[in-house]
């Protein structure tokens, strides 16, 4: 072999190590930088069928740049009116999950009835619904947020991911809420997440709060947040004034937290 071809040899074998060092550099760089973009926030879900009332405060969602996940239930009620406020909901932006066709609790229910029975009873019927309207759910939410690992089992196969309620919301604790594991999504890929309750009746504080926002934007987690009927003033059981969820938005925006849909959950 001349000397000129083995100097052409060295040359592009060269050529090739530097263009493969390069492209490592670059997947790192890429790699690094995804690894970095801040993933903690929050997710803030609405349960029922409170539709115009969601609506009546969709200015106070966008002004903040909140996208919230809508649990509809009861659907069998529903005026088209309600509908078509679903559908511009969503088209701001919001998800529309599902929360059952009856509002049925579920582990009750399954003291007398099959898993299949309640399927044909509150899911099926539920997801043909919104099917009919043009809003298939991804999501769902257990009434009540009562759950079981054979109904999470089973209704992984008809939804993407699950929300229920921590055992220390259904029944009194002295833990600390921000120290309740489950109302944080870690970006595990688990597709089913407890929620923390922040209606009235629940009596958290925005300081409390505030501490469970501290904990996601350390941890760079995700809390899921839920509620049912925003009011103006002298709230009930399951109503939270809109001051409240003010005050949340803001301690939110001031930690730089990101606002989540449910399903966005899911990488």
């Amino acid at each position: 072999m001349t000397v000129i071809k083995k100097n052409k040899i060295k040359t592009v074998l060269l050529f090739g190590f530097i263009v493969l060092i390069l492209i490592s550099f670059k997947c790192s760089e890429v790699i690094n930088d995804y690894s970095t973009v801040p993933r903690a926030g929050f997710c803030l879900t609405f349960d029922d069928d409170y539709i115009e009332d969601w609506y009546r405060n969709s200015n106070l969602f966008l002004t903040n740049n909140i996208y919230a996940t809508f649990f509809i239930s009861d659907l069998d009620s529903l005026s088209q009116y309600e509908i078509n406020l679903l559908k511009e909901l969503k088209a701001f932006g919001h998800e529309i999950g599902s929360h059952g066709m009856h509002h049925t609790n579920a582990v009750e229910y399954l003291d007398n009835h099959s898993l299949s029975e309640y399927y044909k009873y509150e899911i099926q019927p539920a997801i043909n619904f919104m099917d009919s309207i043009g809003m298939r759910p991804t999501s769902f939410a257990y009434p009540f947020g009562r759950s079981n690992d054979s109904l999470d089992f089973f209704l992984l196969n008809y939804f993407y991911i699950l929300r229920h309620v921590t055992i220390e919301q259904l029944q009194p604790s002295k833990k600390e809420i921000d120290q309740i594991d489950e109302i944080y999504y870690r970006f595990n890929g688990e597709r089913y997440v407890a929620g923390l309750g922040i209606d009235v009746n629940y009596n958290i504080s925005i300081a409390e709060l505030k501490k469970v926002l501290l904990r996601a934007k350390g941890e760079e987690w995700v809390v899921v947040l839920f509620s049912h009927r925003p009011v103006d003033s002298s709230p009930r059981p399951y109503e939270t004034t809109i001051s409240y969820l003010d005050s949340l938005f803001n301690v939110a925006n001031e930690l730089g937290l990101k606002s989540y849909k449910f399903s966005d959950l899911i990488d």
